[in-house]
């Protein structure tokens, strides 16, 4: 029977060890090889050589194996040889495998009719993108701030307040100025961004490999969502926490002459302060289609027309890189420097799944039933996180309306 690449590794390490015991003792005593020490080592070296050759081909018969499952798979999922596709945003906000996930964890797809009552699978944390490279398109506001692993729930951080830099030309004896920079505590906690699915049927699930990946894409993309608002527009009430929209100490740029000349107006407050070169615009995508479609008197694009925009990695606004999102205000932009900034995640992508749940009226009007006795499962997606924002004159929110 032919070995696999673990018995062929077992085998190889054991012939490496007894090789490596005869050399220890013949060092112990301070002597050489005998002639039968000698003799049994060139055997044992002879022999793992032959098996390191087979080891290789074992484990290059074993990728070629995986390939081919991981290929099989694409062709049943997509109907045409390939995955379906992960919507963008969702794939640079993090892990997308979770419903794959939950199905190994389940036994499989024929694993249901065993599955336990409820479970739960983490999706991967984010690498943190710091700092944003050239070339490379940002399709989420996360990309643009540190991601913080937070260990606690709670956490604290300095604001700095005010920055009065005295500092001048002093004659000898002189008394020195004092400059002013005011820092203030901030002490917060992460909050719970979190939602629902609707009841699945579990043979739904099992025959129809691509609403594994919807429902991923679409629970993940809700929750990137609700986040990316809460970043911008959280007004500190309640469990929302304060955004940049609405933090104390940012700077503005009225409208001035036209929406280029306002944005690079916009540039100078941050470039002022040294806060360009982590800095990146938020706006909507309607916005960011007018600044696309500008154009000078002969009716040539500033921004090259439709060969140059297609390239998402070319959406930059005076060499700053441009997230747009539905949770910005039409008319209103957001230039900031982001390294200013830190998204405290304790949990990131946490899915529950329940037989659980009760409907009073899941078979009609009055009659009730459980998602277990109706074959269902019901999905709950959330994660934990904060805001931090160290310096807010590193944002400023930009006017691009004309009066």
């Amino acid at each position: 029977m032919q070995k696999n690449a673990e018995q062929l590794a077992g085998e190889l390490k054991s012939t490496v060890k007894r090789a490596q015991d005869i050399a220890a003792k013949a060092e112990s005593e301070g002597r050489d090889f005998t002639a039968d020490e000698a003799s049994e080592v060139d055997e044992l070296l002879k022999a793992g050589k032959g098996l390191q050759a087979e080891l290789e081909k074992a484990k290059a018969s074993e990728t070629m194996r995986t390939a081919l499952a991981e290929l099989g798979e694409g062709v049943q999922a997509g109907g045409q040889g390939s995955k379906a596709a992960v919507h963008p945003r969702v794939k640079a906000s993090g892990g997308t495998d979770w419903a794959d996930t939950m199905l190994k964890a389940l036994g499989g797809p024929q694993g249901y009719k065993g599955v336990l009552a409820n479970g739960t699978v983490a999706v991967n944390v984010p690498i943190s993108p710091d700092p944003v490279r050239m070339d490379v398109p940002v399709l989420s506001l996360r990309q643009l701030m540190p991601n913080v692993q937070n260990t606690s729930g709670r956490f604290a951080y300095l604001r700095q307040t005010v920055r009065t830099n005295n500092a001048a030309v002093v004659a000898h004896g002189a008394k020195k100025p004092t400059s002013v920079y005011t820092m203030d505590r901030v002490d917060d906690r992460v909050r719970t961004i979190a939602h629902l699915s609707e009841p699945i049927a579990k043979q739904d699930l099992d025959d129809v490999p691509l609403l594994r990946t919807f429902i991923d894409q679409e629970m993940r993309l809700g929750l990137d969502l609700a986040l990316e608002d809460e970043i911008l527009n959280g007004d500190g009430t309640g469990e929302h926490w304060t955004g940049m929209g609405n933090v104390s100490g940012s700077q503005t740029q009225a409208f001035d002459t036209n929406v280029l000349t306002t944005a690079r107006k916009a540039v100078t407050k941050l470039e002022r302060y040294g806060y360009l070169s982590g800095a990146g615009w938020v706006m909507t995508p309607e916005d960011w289609e007018s600044i696309e479609l500008l154009a000078d008197a002969n009716g040539q694009f500033y921004y090259g027309g439709p060969q140059a925009a297609v390239n998402p990695s070319s959406r930059r606004l005076w060499s700053v890189p441009v997230v747009v999102t539905d949770a910005a205000t039409a008319g209103t932009a957001y230039l900031a420097d982001f390294s200013q900034m830190r998204l405290q995640v304790r949990q990131d992508g946490v899915l529950d799944w329940s037989e659980n749940v009760y409907d009073p009226n899941a078979l009609g009007a009055g009659s009730g039933a459980t998602d277990f006795e109706r074959n269902m499962l019901r999905f709950r997606f959330e994660g934990r996180f904060g805001l931090e924002i160290l310096r807010p004159s590193a944002i400023v929110e930009v006017d691009l309306t004309a009066a």
